[in-house]
């Protein structure tokens, strides 16, 4: 039996009426968030002590995306998620900028898809059938191996969100962060804690379709390019 520490010890918190237990090494995962600051000492938390209970006034069944978010260091949502607003007044509270990332995408999202349905009605006639997305992808042996990945800027925060936050930071003016609606040559495994197989894998499972690759380069700078395609226009 492992012994209980002060890091991995349980930590019940009241958040609006819902109990949650987590562990202080989860709660200040994310040292710069408010949740961290909060466990750390940097802010005061209000302590029942007769339940000890901590209590944090905020919406209770929101909490639960907060905590996960904490736990697995990235965004689990379910499809549809139905309260990005909600959640996204928490994200901001917490301050978790990666989480506030993804559903600002999430939200930019859903507002294209309702404008693209309302000029589809109001057009009277579906997109053409001729359509298509692609998906660009350089893998090269460069410091063990290097990928980097070029296509459509929505498209590719749905398949990988861990970009959302380096694509956001406007701090950031080098080609790949250029456009707002195009990524061109973004470093992911340097952002993104992938492989090339588990690349190529979630495009392929994102309906794409190796469409060509073709390879090159001289001795010790060799290089991969794969070209993924799909109709944009659901079948």
């Amino acid at each position: 039996m492992a012994p209980a520490s002060r890091f991995t010890a349980p930590v019940h918190i009241d958040v609006g009426g819902q109990i949650y237990t987590s562990s202080l090494d989860t709660l200040t995962k994310f040292p710069d968030s408010r949740l961290a600051r909060m466990f750390s000492g940097g802010i005061p938390i209000v302590l029942d002590t007769m339940k000890q209970h901590y209590f944090i006034d905020r919406d209770g069944g929101m909490f639960r995306h907060v905590l996960n978010y904490m736990r697995n260091g990235k965004p689990l949502l379910p499809d549809n998620f139905p309260h990005i607003e909600l959640l996204l007044e928490d994200a901001r509270f917490f301050e978790l900028p990666g989480l506030i990332a993804h559903l600002e995408y999430l939200r930019r999202k859903s507002h294209a898809k309702s404008s693209n349905g309302m000029s589809s009605a109001a057009a009277g006639a579906p997109r053409e059938a001729g359509e298509f997305e692609c998906v660009a992808l350089n893998i090269s042996p460069e410091m063990g191996e290097r990928i980097m990945i070029s296509g459509d800027r929505d498209t590719l925060e749905e398949m990988f969100p861990e970009m959302s936050h380096h694509l956001q930071d406007a701090r950031v003016s080098l080609a790949w962060n250029s456009s707002t609606k195009h990524v061109i040559r973004f470093p992911l495994n340097g952002y993104c804690k992938v492989t090339s197989c588990q690349v190529i894998a979630i495009i392929l499972n994102n309906g794409f379709n190796l469409k060509t690759s073709n390879g090159g380069g001289v001795e010790g700078q060799q290089f991969s390019e794969y070209l993924f395609v799909r109709s944009s226009v659901p079948h």
